[in-house]
């Protein structure tokens, strides 16, 4: 009887060894690789409406503007052009809202709704070192990026200052809360578990050290009597938010659809920094914030649940009586 409990037990294992060694869903597959970018026009045409692609808000003033061409997320010490005042004070938060549905719609008719998840995302910004509009600031600094579960909120023109652009009529609509406070921000889209914390990301205003503009400057003091928007050349750059794979963002974007209406993922940008200036370009095409991932298959079964089901006949077999 010992000898067949033995025997018993080497074949358990020995197949448990080949089948974790081999399970062809052990693994995730990169499958494919989407990207888009923020829902906006070349020039800021009418095609934009309803504007509820970008939304910049600022303090004290609390006004809200949209279609500029730029927004702007800055600390309380981000810098004027003229390096003697600052921007705003506090601080000024961004919310952006991607069109993912008619993806994800696609992505379950290639390969089966549960088939799939996301993997990597990432926000990249295209932003200017100088801007020539006194509304921008610049400066160095981090900000954190949190998924807000929100996603019915669109431009107003409700804001005392800024929202006017020549002889463009907004929507009317409903601007996301102005905070920097991650409780207040929850509050606002639905409880604890409608927002997630994707990260820190750190902005070096100062580089690269190629930009002939910053030749013989110090950290504090750059050559603010040059400032030119650029969208190429050495006074523009490329910043990517590399965003954790938090489980309700991950939902909420493989759950998306533009055929079950809804069709949006949102997100909401908070300065860490006070010094933080960045203007990132909203245009049209491909200098507007883009969002990427990968998509990659379901692992199934999982390492962990194959190694469980192996070891429970051999527990079992092993406590039975001789």
């Amino acid at each position: 009887m010992y000898r067949r409990v033995v025997n018993y037990r080497s074949a358990v294992l020995a197949f448990c060894a080949l089948a974790l060694a081999g399970a062809p869903g052990a693994r995730a597959a990169v499958l494919t690789t989407e990207s888009l970018y923020l829902n906006v026009a070349p020039n800021n045409s009418t095609l934009d409406a309803p504007y509820e692609d970008e939304v910049f808000n600022t303090s004290p003033s609390l006004s809200t503007w949209s279609a500029k061409g730029a927004i702007g997320l800055e600390g309380s010490s981000s810098i004027y052009p003229s390096g003697n005042t600052y921007v705003n004070n506090p601080a000024s938060t961004l919310a952006l809202k991607f069109p993912v549905g008619s993806i994800v719609d696609s992505l379950n008719e290639t390969y089966g709704a549960g088939n799939w998840t996301i993997s990597d995302p990432t926000i990249a910004f295209q932003y200017t070192y100088y801007a020539n509009n006194a509304v921008f600031g610049a400066g160095a600094g981090s900000f954190e990026t949190y998924w807000i579960a929100n996603n019915n909120w669109s431009f107003s023109n409700g804001g005392s200052a800024g929202t006017s652009i020549g002889s463009f009529t907004y929507s009317a609509g409903t601007d996301p809360i102005y905070t920097t406070d991650p409780n207040a921000l929850a509050t606002w889209a639905g409880g604890a578990n409608s927002i997630a914390d994707l990260g820190s990301t750190y902005f070096d205003w100062l580089s690269p050290t190629a930009n002939p503009l910053l030749a013989g400057a110090t950290a504090a003091n750059p050559n603010y009597t040059s400032w030119t928007t650029a969208k190429t050349g050495p006074n523009q750059g490329f910043l990517n938010d590399d965003l954790a794979a938090s489980p309700n963002f991950v939902t909420d974007l493989t759950s998306a659809s533009a055929i079950g209406g809804n069709p949006n993922v949102s997100f909401y940008f908070i300065p860490t920094s006070s010094t933080l200036g960045i203007c990132i370009f909203t245009g049209g095409g491909t200098v507007t914030p883009q969002l990427s991932f990968n998509v990659v298959s379901v692992p199934e079964p999982t390492l962990t649940a194959l190694a469980g089901l192996c070891y429970v006949p051999a527990l079992l077999r092993r406590r039975r009586p001789s």
